[in-house]
């Protein structure tokens, strides 16, 4: 026999969005919701779906979250629902998940590991008790009845020293035939450690520039010491991107724009670009923010004035002295302001040159 599973983690409903106006947010948040019911449609056709820790941002949740989680695995009474609570959502006193039921068809694993035992398969699992939970749920661990399918659920550091720090050697040695991880944001792809499969999922939405690009679950077919199909099946409602242009030897917004059309995917989506290479233009981030079409823009300028400032100092003209100046307050200002400082310097000296030659 056969178990279809489809592994989701690190939800993180009702987060917090850092880096969007308040109506974004709230838009977000419910794009959120909207690929979570995207992963419960996915789930009708499996025998389970796994939750592999920080279904929740935080602590507080709202009610009507918790009145769409109830109504979405209410639609998916004849599939399992198994979770765990990870760093983020850990399972204390007053959690969410010691104080609601969300029906008969979810377990939520407590603060000791625990195994519950169904006739095709045995699954495993273990929530934080702290948002730092330092245990090694995994070591010195092996399944009981190893002839059974056996499948583990951790929220778990890989190779880390927190937050439940897990070693492939713990791994080999689990008896697991697939361990369902949590707590990294990207997708691992299938692993193998001796005749374990393991896998971190990522997030089925991403929701800062250090969780860039296409996300979403895996949906696995597996039998006993076998995978038989493990496919990452994109969800999310947008992406992050964060790019870097390079605008050495562009003189002027449109060419920096046409630079910027080369990374970009389309309007539903999140940017941010990172204005790089030597310039002495004096830009605007503003006005190219009003030229790309996306859900939420950001351009930064950390381009490197385009001139030899040391060897300009000791030229007998404007600029030279301009420069001169600005070696000697060098020190009172980081590098980002020093070079802000000289190319708004130039632009306004090379604007009063060109006045005076017309």
């Amino acid at each position: 026999m056969s178990l279809k599973i489809i592994h989701c983690a690190d939800v993180h409903l009702d987060s917090a969005m850092s880096g969007l106006n308040t109506k974004k947010v709230n838009i977000r948040r419910d794009e959120m919701k909207r690929t979570f019911a995207r992963i419960i449609e996915l789930s009708k056709n499996a025998d389970m779906l796994i939750v592999a820790g920080d279904l929740f941002d935080g602590k507080n949740v709202s009610r009507s979250t918790l009145d769409f989680l109830k109504g979405e695995f209410s639609k998916i009474p004849e599939t399992k629902v198994y979770i765990i609570a990870g760093n983020h959502d850990p399972f204390v006193a007053d959690s969410v998940y010691k104080n609601l039921n969300f029906g008969e068809n979810v377990h939520i694993f407590g603060t000791e590991l625990e195994c519950i035992e169904m006739p095709e398969y045995e699954i495993y699992g273990i929530s934080f008790k702290s948002p730092n939970d330092e245990r090694e749920m995994l070591s010195g661990f092996s399944v009981k009845n190893p002839d059974k399918i056996n499948i583990g659920v951790f929220h778990a550091n890989l190779g880390g020293v927190d937050y439940n720090p897990v070693k492939v050697s713990d791994i080999e040695k689990s008896g697991f035939d697939y361990l369902a991880m949590g707590h990294i944001h990207k997708a691992s792809g299938m692993n193998k450690a001796g005749a374990t499969y393991y896998a971190y999922c990522g997030c089925p939405e991403g929701r800062g520039y250090d969780e860039t690009g296409e996300k979403g679950i895996y949906a696995i077919e597996l039998t006993k010491g076998s995978i038989l199909s493990a496919d990452f099946v994109p969800v999310c409602e947008r992406m992050y991107f964060d790019e870097e242009i390079d605008v050495t030897d562009i003189s002027g917004y449109d060419e920096i724009v046409d630079r910027i059309n080369e990374k970009y995917k389309g309007e539903k989506h999140i940017y941010r670009f990172t204005l790089t290479g030597k310039s002495n233009m004096a830009i605007d981030t503003d006005i190219l923010c009003e030229r790309i079409d996306g859900f939420s823009v950001v351009v930064r300028d950390k381009t490197e004035p385009a001139v030899d400032i040391e060897k300009l100092s000791e030229e007998f003209s404007l600029k030279g002295l301009f420069a001169r100046f600005a070696l000697e307050d060098k020190e009172n200002m980081s590098e980002e302001e020093f070079n802000e400082a000289l190319k708004l310097g130039f632009y306004y000296i090379e604007k009063e040159e060109n006045n005076e030659n017309r």
